[in-house]
């Protein structure tokens, strides 16, 4: 670019260009009063101090009245100002005093209106300053400051796709322009062409390696491709080359927030905030990192903080949004409904707004209205299976149980494999006394992994409610559903039943048929066992193998699932429990491993007859009385 731009450039560019090209003041020997005043305008020009600067220009000017280029800068001061006549005058005596003059290279007219548009785009009338740079280029094509305004207008007006034929126009004319391949790449940003936005940026990093705006837009790129290593990189230069520059900060903190990184983004966050408190994009990204760390209460203060500080913001929709979950989350229901409210309002057709509204009406027992909320999800959104989930629900709280039902089946047709609905719809059904209807969901419920729907088939077949009375299947769901890692009630029920039935037998308290029964539901569960080995090889594993034992998942894993074998009266893996017990596993663990020592307590206490020899060669205070009466008892 000469020194002949008169443009006060937006957003990437230094507001005003006036020629710089000055003889020494004391040249020829003798100081020259006229260039000394000249260049004190520069200097105030370029620290802003505009009325000052112009008062030097006119001075040089009286001193000197053949002085062009003191002409040509006082018009760029004035114009700079709003002063288009006075500038209009200053450049048209710098014309007559200088015709050939490479800085006066521009039509006036055409200067006119690209600066008066300058002066609108500083008011906010972006409108119409586009139509005055338009103006600009009619007059004069080959302009490429009005080319680069126009295309930031259109980037404004979020037309990206015409921005980048405006700024090509004046990267034509100007190619080495590093702040138009930069806003060039920011069009490409716009349009989702991010392997053209990095070249634009690179190309711009290339011809000024110390602009930290490239850095920092190169990271919010590497942020946009899930490349966060790569964004942290950029980012941290960016700092460094300024380490005030805040956009560098927020890319910092997005990037290591999207990585994982949560703590640390909080700091980073909190310092693009100390930079610049009204970014509100910081506290909202603060809030999600502290309700990712679990403190709903921090991530609601920063939301409401967000909002308190820009009501009617870009993000305010999802403020409301996250700032309802919050309160949700923290047991504020009301308040949460009042969040959510808002939302639907300003998005009707936001199917996850309507759902949140209705959970969170749920949650007060307002069941009606969460009816309603719910339904008019489902209208919006008629493929999302967790919502007719919710209105079920919903409808069974009412005691709406055929509308219940309806909900269910719409969940399970959409989604056959979820595994909550099944459950559901099998409660239901049951509720409605639809004993034989309620089976099959509940089987399908359980083989997916309901607990819930394991230990209520498990009730079901030992009564025969609903079903034919059934104890191998009763045991075999028994024993699915206390394998479960939380040790609560369904849980300790599975596994006491069949405590008692091992107990029993050992006693032989069974009729033939019962004992026959309670056999056979052993076997079902070791063979449930053995599909479900928890490492890859199923068959002749050898455990004797120290080699074998470097491929299993977990030694707690293969310890506790040859226990659940040797419960469920497998004798081949009662003798290797017993073998690991005296001898060790080399490697892996030494004898009288306390999983292990505890499993001959339990079948030792349930009247087993290998765990009361082995009990005696224990030297063990915990739960003797309790084993010696169980032992003393299979005695007699």
């Amino acid at each position: 670019m000469s020194r002949s731009l008169f443009g006060f450039f937006l957003m990437f560019c230094p507001l005003g260009v006036i020629a710089k090209t000055l003889e020494e003041p004391w040249s020829s020997g003798k100081f020259d009063a006229a260039e000394a005043h000249a260049r004190l305008g520069i200097d105030f020009f370029l620290t802003d101090e505009l009325d000052v600067a112009i008062d030097a220009f006119r001075e040089a000017a009286h001193q000197r009245p053949d002085y062009a280029d003191a002409y040509h800068n006082l018009g760029v001061a004035l114009a700079k100002t709003g002063d288009l006549t006075g500038a209009i005058t200053a450049w048209t005596e710098a014309e007559r005093l200088d015709p050939e003059a490479v800085s006066l290279r521009y039509s006036l007219s055409a200067l006119v209106s690209y600066n008066y548009g300058i002066s609108l785009a500083r008011d906010g009338r972006i409108e119409q300053a586009m139509k005055e740079w338009k103006m600009a280029l009619r007059i004069q094509t080959h302009f490429p400051e009005a080319h680069y305004a126009l295309g930031l207008g259109f980037l404004v007006k979020q037309n990206p796709a015409i921005a980048t034929a405006h700024f090509q126009s004046a990267l034509s004319w100007a190619p080495d322009w590093v702040q138009a391949h930069v806003a060039m790449g920011m069009a490409h940003f716009e349009s989702h062409e991010y392997d053209l936005a990095r070249a634009a940026w690179l190309k711009a990093l290339a011809l000024n390696p110390g602009e930290a705006r490239i850095h920092a837009n190169l990271g919010l790129l590497s942020v946009q491709e899930g490349n966060y290593h790569e964004s942290i990189k950029y980012s941290r230069h960016a700092i460094a080359l300024q380490p005030e520059l805040v956009s560098a900060h927020f890319n910092l903190g997005v990037a290591l927030l999207a990585k994982g990184e949560t703590q640390a983004s909080v700091g980073v966050f909190e310092q693009a905030l100390f930079l610049d408190v009204r970014l509100t994009s910081a506290r909202l990204l603060l809030g999600v990192a502290w309700s990712r760390m679990g403190d709903w209460a921090r991530a609601a203060q920063w939301w409401r903080d967000a909002l308190q500080q820009d009501p009617f913001g870009r993000e305010t929709f999802w403020l409301h949004d996250n700032l309802g979950m919050a309160l949700t989350s923290m047991g504020y229901f009301k308040d949460a409904t009042k969040e959510f409210q808002w939302v639907v309002e300003q998005r009707p057709e936001w199917a996850q707004g309507w759902s949140q509204l209705g959970l969170a009406l749920m949650s007060e027992r307002r069941w009606s209205e969460a009816v309603r909320a719910l339904e008019r999800a489902t209208q919006v959104q008629p493929n999302w299976a967790h919502l007719y989930f919710a209105l079920g629900n919903a409808y069974a709280e009412q005691g709406q149980l055929a509308f219940a039902v309806e909900a269910f089946r719409e969940a399970v047709s959409i989604a056959p494999n979820f595994v909550d609905a099944l459950f559901h719809l099998g409660i239901v059904l049951r509720a409605q006394n639809h004993l034989r209807d309620a089976i099959d969901p509940l089987r399908q419920a359980a083989e997916g992994g309901s607990r819930e729907a394991q230990g209520l088939l498990a009730s079901m077949y030992v009564n025969g409610n609903g079903v034919d009375r059934n104890m191998p299947l009763a045991m075999l769901w028994w024993s699915r559903s206390s394998r479960g890692s939380i040790p609560d009630t369904i849980t300790r029920t599975g596994k006491n039943q069949l405590a008692q039935l091992r107990r029993r037998l050992h006693r032989q308290s069974f009729t033939a048929t019962e004992h026959q029964d309670v056999l056979t539901g052993f076997g079902l569960i070791r063979q449930d066992l053995v599909n479900h080995t928890p490492f890859q090889s199923r068959a002749n594993v050898s455990f004797t193998d120290p080699a074998v034992w470097n491929h299993m998942t977990s030694q707690n894993i293969v310890l506790r699932w040859m226990v659940e074998r040797a419960l469920a009266l497998d004798e081949l893996a009662q003798n290797l429990i017993r073998e690991w017990f005296v001898e060790g596993v080399v490697g892996q663990f030494p004898p009288h491993h306390s999983s292990l020592q505890q499993y001959w307590l339990q079948v030792a206490k349930e009247g087993d007859r290998v765990g009361c020899e082995l009990i005696q060669t224990m030297t063990l205070k915990e739960n003797l009385p309790a084993v010696r009466q169980a032992c003393q008892s299979l005695k007699n």
